[in-house]
């Protein structure tokens, strides 16, 4: 188990950011703006202030270049949970859980987010997300959650471009 901190920084007020992470079609789109990655994805309410995202991911372009690549399938069924709670602590604008789970792969991340706004700019929002990864893979398991981190810039960088684009529009 490794833990893990990522910030994402969005381009707009923490109202409209809110309100982008919990639109059903945002959380759908920024699925759709990941490079070498084709998708089919469904998301759904899960009580109040919570979504499911279920993404079913061809991965066979990308795992090539991993050298774990031969351990996964083809296709990743990637299950994502987003649960803002309530009352956030004070300074914050929401804060909750945020898990990953993948079907037939002994991953699983769990992690708590929060959505603060960024010192000096009204125009600017942060998203901390802080937690653990877990690979249960006997020998390997931790090789692979250290190359799961090195990527996880790339998703944050990822996740600001979605957000320009889908907020540009």
């Amino acid at each position: 188990m490794r833990d893990f901190e990522v910030v994402i920084e969005y381009p707009d007020s923490p109202e409209q950011i809110w309100q982008l992470l919990n639109d059903s079609g945002f959380l759908e789109f920024r699925w759709t703006q990941m490079p070498k990655i084709h998708c089919q994805v469904r998301v759904e309410p899960a009580g109040a202030r919570t979504w499911a995202t279920r993404a079913k991911v061809d991965i066979a372009q990308m795992k090539a270049s991993s050298p774990y690549g031969k351990l996964l399938p083809d296709q990743l069924i990637i299950e994502v949970v987003e649960d803002w709670g309530d009352n956030p602590a004070p300074g914050l604008v929401a804060q909750g859980e945020f898990r990953v789970r993948l079907e037939k792969v002994p991953l699983r991340v769990q992690a708590e987010t929060t959505l603060e706004p960024a010192g000096g700019g009204k125009n600017k929002t942060l998203r901390r997300v802080s937690g653990n990864i877990s690979v249960d893979i006997p020998f390997i398991g931790g090789k692979v959650e250290r190359e799961i981190l090195s990527y996880l810039q790339d998703f944050a960088r990822g996740e600001e471009d979605a957000a320009a684009r889908w907020l540009a529009q």
